[in-house]
């Protein structure tokens, strides 16, 4: 009750209770009290702001034990990945609190203080506490139980930081004369590397009730709160995953190349793991500035709320809701000039996010001499490189198979001991058509974790394909939002071309694409939307010259195409037409490797007035014939008979004037 007072409020006291009666058990127990409070910790509210503020751990007694069980099995979680049952918020809480934990005060703690200290100790719990003699057993176990007390301490000592402030303080008066001094001086302080006070006056039961103020117990203990307020303003962590795949080494070349340049920039589509790298380099490398910040999703926030994070971060100045950010913005310039800074730009989407954060960046600056530098990743490199050096561009790359298959198979069969063969062959289908997407192959995975019915993720291969929902729920909506936001962000030009491309021109070479659009006039060029397109990472070109798109993006670009623009494009056969619906919309038809004409074109001629596109790729003669003969056609700027066994182009081609001969 004193403490929030004498530290001006800024502090928040949060208690965490545990089973007493197991004091009375074995070590392991002890194991499951620590995973018991981690549950407790992730789960309840009141404890949300441990993760973003710095945290002083107090215990008394028994409860010092408790403390080590509850660090230990947090590190567990996080680096050994010990507790599967955790989800990756969990393991983001347990991250969080162990990097924010500042320091540590233990009271009249029994660490390890030898088989005799120890019985007398725990003799008197049992008595205390449980008043069954049953339980006394333990104590024919004491040498047992103290080589694990012994083996918690070298844990507790591992799973914490190297520079944490451990404080602990020893009863200096017995009991009474029958329990002397329960924990000795040499068990209560043995953690602390000579932070520790006797406290004379205070036996085990008295020394954390102080009399008053200036009684050592407390003075000290404030005086020790106040020390682990001071330690350097350590940034919030962004989450990471509670899976990597191969993203130390990326971010170890990522830091390289920072060394070298004052601004990197990772450059890909949706879903690709820009985030996440970015995350990584920020955790392994962030110590090594003055200051830094991460700025995160800077495109769904207000660029003002972005500023004083930022002001924030680097200059240590926290504003009001109202107040003006931009008459303090100097003091970064200034910090970034005269200090070693670190700034992670998450995710922008428009070069006036840059210009407004005024991070001095400048591609022409002199590199090597700066000594601050900013990482920012986009999906659209005509953003950035006004702004970045071409040497300093990532393109981020998918996952190879077997990195992808590593992330599949732990999110989907993390709980299973076995998987058998069908299960492992719908897999490998199922990572196949990822396409080495990391954010398709968690979101995939967990979903289909803990699902049995082998039929259930058939559906799922056969959505995923045709780009439609999987789950129904946010998962499946975070994917495909995160995939169409690029396409949302298009032009009607650009927005049209990457439908038709997805559709018909997936493996084509650019100069044939840009023959089909150009119109002669001094519009927008066909390449130039190409290369616009190439930049926002919806397509790349191949070493052969053709053009290519992650597959999910082509299934998505397919989907919006026969869903969203009300079957602008027909791009596969088995898709057909209302008989009462106008055809004058279609713009693009697939017949590709088709053998009958599907139904609703066989019924005479249609008047398909803005047909441009027809692919009839490997499609029977007789589709040929029966499809072409007889239509008006005339606004045709494209038609494919690759491997299609005609014997002769039909007669009325001739009168298409769109249509040039193309090898």
């Amino acid at each position: 009750m004193w403490i929030p007072k004498d530290l001006n409020g800024n502090v928040k006291i949060l208690s965490l209770s545990y089973d007493s009666n197991v004091v009375a058990s074995v070590h392991n127990d002890v194991t499951e009290i620590g995973q018991n409070l981690i549950q407790s910790l992730v789960t309840d509210l009141r404890y949300e702001t441990l993760w973003d503020r710095p945290v002083a751990m107090v215990a008394y007694s028994f409860g010092g034990l408790v403390l080590k069980s509850l660090v230990v099995e947090m590190h567990k979680n996080v680096y050994q990945k010990k507790m599967n049952n955790l989800d990756a918020k969990a393991q983001y809480c347990c991250e969080k609190f162990l990097k924010n934990l500042k320091g540590v005060v233990f009271y009249s703690v029994p660490h390890a203080g030898g088989i005799e200290d120890l019985s007398k100790y725990f003799k008197w719990q049992c008595q205390q506490i449980a008043k069954d003699t049953t339980q006394l057993s333990l104590l024919k176990n004491m040498k047992s139980f103290d080589r694990k007390m012994e083996q918690l301490s070298i844990d507790f000592n591992k799973s914490i930081c190297e520079d944490i402030n451990i404080y602990a303080f020893a009863e200096g008066l017995p009991i009474d004369n029958k329990w002397g001094i329960l924990v000795p001086v040499a068990s209560a302080i043995r953690l602390s590397d000579n932070n520790n006070y006797k406290v004379e006056d205070a036996n085990h039961l008295t020394i954390c009730k102080p009399p008053s103020k200036d009684h050592l117990s407390y003075s000290k203990l404030l005086e020790c709160l106040k020390i682990f307020m001071k330690e350097k303003n350590t940034p919030i962590m962004p989450p990471l995953p509670c899976y990597e795949v191969a993203l130390e080494n990326k971010a170890n070349a990522i830091n390289r190349l920072l060394q070298k340049e004052s601004i990197v920039a990772l450059v890909g589509m949706g879903g690709i793991g820009k985030t996440t790298l970015s995350k990584k380099v920020y955790h392994l490398f962030h110590n090594q500035y003055e200051k830094s910040s991460f700025l995160e999703d800077v495109k769904s926030k207000d660029i003002n709320d972005v500023k004083k994070k930022l002001l924030q971060d680097l200059c240590d100045r926290k504003l009001c809701k109202d107040e003006n950010v931009d008459k303090y913005f100097g003091e970064i310039k200034q910090c970034m000039i005269s200090k070693k800074v670190l700034v992670v730009v998450d995710d922008v989407d428009m070069t006036k996010n840059l210009r407004d954060l005024e991070l001095l960046i400048d591609k022409h600056a002199i590199n090597v001499d700066c000594k601050s530098k900013v990482l920012v990743n986009c999906r659209n490199w005509q953003i950035l490189k006004n702004h970045v050096r071409e040497s300093a561009k990532v393109d981020m790359a998918f996952l190879d198979r077997e990195q992808a298959r590593e992330l599949f198979m732990f999110h989907a069969f993390k709980h299973a001991n076995h998987v058998t063969n069908e299960f492992k062959n719908i897999s490998m289908e199922i990572i196949k058509a990822c396409g080495g997407l990391p954010l398709s192959l968690e979101i995939l995975g967990c979903y289909l974790c803990d699902i049995h019915d082998l039929e259930i993720w058939k559906d799922a291969l056969r959505e995923l394909k045709n780009g439609q929902n999987i789950t129904g729920g946010f998962d499946n909506e975070l994917l495909w939002k995160t995939l169409q936001i690029s396409y949302d962000n298009l032009s009607k030009k650009h927005q049209d071309m990457f439908l038709e491309i997805a559709c018909f021109f997936v493996g084509w070479k650019k100069n044939t694409i840009c023959r089909v659009y150009w119109n002669g006039d001094d519009s927008l060029s066909p390449m130039l939307i190409l290369h616009n397109l190439k930049d926002r990472s919806l397509i790349k070109w191949a070493e052969n010259g053709g053009l290519y798109m992650h597959e999910q993006l082509r299934d998505m670009g397919r989907n919006i195409a026969t869903k969203v623009t009300m079957n602008q494009f027909i791009w596969k056969p088995n898709i057909s037409l209302q008989k009462n619906q106008v055809v004058k919309n279609l713009e693009g038809i697939s017949f590709k490797e088709c053998k009958i004409l599907p139904s609703f074109f066989q019924n005479g001629s249609k008047e398909f007035d803005n047909l441009r596109l027809l692919d009839l790729t490997k499609a029977s003669p007789n589709i040929v014939e029966n499809f072409i003969q007889g239509q008006d056609l005339n606004n045709l700027r494209w038609l494919c008979l690759q491997e299609c066994m005609i014997q002769k182009l039909p007669n009325n081609l001739v009168n298409y004037c769109h249509l040039q001969r193309w090898p």
